[in-house]
């Protein structure tokens, strides 16, 4: 019984000595260039996701205040 894994190596260097062919060339371009796009993608999401939450965060913090001058000079 012979082992699979036994030409592992030559299959490894076969692989990476063979050219790619054209359309593997360009599928692996295009593959490159939908991976930046998410990223650039997520990284727009999360930076309005952290602007939004600190505008949530300013407008709470501003509604304290105009709520404690409002009560203050009504009871006074």
């Amino acid at each position: 019984m012979e082992m699979e894994n036994a030409s592992l190596p030559s299959v490894v260097w076969d692989n990476i000595t063979t050219p790619l062919s054209d359309s593997e060339d360009v599928a692996n371009y295009l593959v490159h260039i939908r991976d930046l796009i998410l990223k650039v993608i997520y990284i727009i999401i999360g930076t309005l996701g952290v602007v939004d939450n600190l505008f949530v965060l300013i407008v709470f913090f501003s509604f304290i205040k105009i709520s404690q001058k409002v009560c203050n000079t009504v009871y006074n």
